[in-house]
């Protein structure tokens, strides 16, 4: 990885309305709306106080993240129709191959409230590897970068670090994997919300799962009934 390259970097939306249906047990439709918003906020804020990321993407179907893209200043690319995350994601990098050739490429889930810019450039972007993958808890990849922007096909999904590491190595490519538990920590489980707090100092998050905490200790009713405690 050249350093000092520009960084374009891409965060994938599925919906305000549709994310998080694992938290469906704990949180109300609308607390898990305001929840996978703060958390794209957060993220957004995050990598547009990077000096390395040039151009900030959000790749989504849904008006109202593509909403939220716009007021970050991040420019909103749709879904491929019908495709899904690893389609649309794969239509994204070609769009910053043929936009932007000369910068590497940057896919960050949209759900890591703990990322911030002094984070991003100790870890990810201090690689000199080829291809840089950041670990989540459960297998997965929170973060993916890469240098030509289009040289990966994505491969999210379940155990995808795994997939990224071995399509990385077959190609011939240098590849770095990191398991550094603040960029391991993606929210979405309910012990997932516990376990995120004592890890963020501010933010559009930290409020919104405080606020929720404070509700289920007051028993304040939500949109749906709650069946378990953010605590």
């Amino acid at each position: 990885m050249r350093r000092s390259a520009p960084v374009a970097a891409l965060v994938p939306v599925r919906g305000l309305a549709e994310g998080k249906q694992r938290l469906a047990a704990v949180l109300s439709a609308a607390e898990r709306r305001d929840l996978v918003q703060a958390m794209l906020e957060d993220v957004l804020q995050a990598l547009s106080r990077s000096a390395r990321v040039a151009v900030l993407v959000v790749v989504s179907g849904d008006a109202a993240v593509a909403a939220v893209a716009e007021g970050a200043g991040a420019l909103p690319l749709p879904d491929v129709p019908g495709g899904g995350l690893n389609p649309s994601l794969h239509a994204a990098l070609a769009w910053v191959a043929a936009a932007c050739p000369d910068h590497a490429a940057m896919v960050v889930a949209a759900d890591l409230p703990t990322l911030t810019p002094a984070l991003l450039e100790a870890t990810v972007m201090a690689s000199e590897a080829e291809v840089v993958i950041a670990r989540s808890l459960d297998g997965g990849t929170n973060v993916v970068l890469q240098q030509p922007p289009a040289m990966l096909v994505p491969l999210f999904g379940r155990e995808s670090c795994a997939r990224h590491r071995e399509a990385a190595v077959g190609t011939g490519l240098s590849v770095e994997v990191l398991e550094h538990p603040l960029l391991a920590r993606d929210l979405d489980r309910p012990e997932d919300l516990m376990a995120v707090l004592p890890m963020l100092d501010d933010g559009r998050t930290l409020e919104v799962l405080q606020r929720l905490r404070a509700a289920a200790r007051h028993g304040v009713a939500a949109e749906q009934p709650a069946r378990g405690d953010v605590r």
